[in-house]
């Protein structure tokens, strides 16, 4: 029927905006990773999760193609990625700092940075982001994935999304300090009252007098 039929469209699109999503959070923290390893001459972590992945990059992409798709005018389209770029990541490591009282990311070495959180120089490498994200990048990655096996395309959305779910409930976990509870150690018995050492009275702790 037309109604089924619109629903496995409107599944299939939300499959596709998750793998393409996804795709840009692996590429993003490809990007960090190797930048911050060669800035901090060593090994970096980057990403709040265990995976590979930056979901802040797919987060920004997926809402800005939704937003910005319409828009032909580069110049326009590069103005409105930096607006919109800067919004995004300003209420993300905001959002994450009050949850979990930590930073990802910290523009505070940049001029005319605001909180640490944005920065115009930032906020315009996002603005040309966003210029090929809409005329190269989604146009790129989701016609490619229009051409799988639809089959293929739902399961791997199915096994992401899983994934996703698994990693964001163990990274808030460690996160938040939790620890496994420790079973409590068996309290030794009380000696009895006749066993028990006899205490000394006032007359012999002030003479300093030994026990009986």
């Amino acid at each position: 029927t037309r109604r089924s039929s619109d629903l496995h469209g409107l599944v299939m699109h939300a499959s596709y905006l998750v793998l393409s999503c996804t795709i840009i959070s692996a590429g993003g923290w490809v990007w960090e990773t190797c930048y911050c390893s060669v800035v901090e001459r060593r090994l970096a972590r980057r990403g709040m999760l265990f995976g590979p992945s930056c979901p802040v990059y797919g987060t920004c992409v997926i809402v800005v193609w939704f937003a910005l798709g319409g828009v032909r005018n580069t110049a326009a389209l590069f103005a409105l990625g930096f607006v919109l770029s800067t919004a995004l990541e300003y209420g993300a490591g905001a959002l994450l700092e009050r949850r979990f009282g930590r930073r990802w990311w910290d523009y505070s070495m940049f001029s005319l940075n605001f909180r640490g959180l944005v920065c115009p120089q930032a906020s315009c490498v996002f603005g040309v982001f966003a210029v090929i994200n809409v005329k190269l990048l989604q146009p790129t990655i989701l016609g490619g994935l229009a051409t799988l096996d639809h089959g293929a395309v739902l399961a791997a959305a199915g096994l992401v999304c899983a994934a996703y779910t698994l990693d964001l409930f163990a990274t808030v976990l460690v996160l938040d300090g939790w620890r496994p509870r420790r079973p409590r150690a068996a309290r030794a018995p009380r000696p009895s009252r006749a066993a028990r050492a006899p205490r000394p009275s006032r007359l012999s702790r002030a003479l300093r007098l030994p026990l009986a």
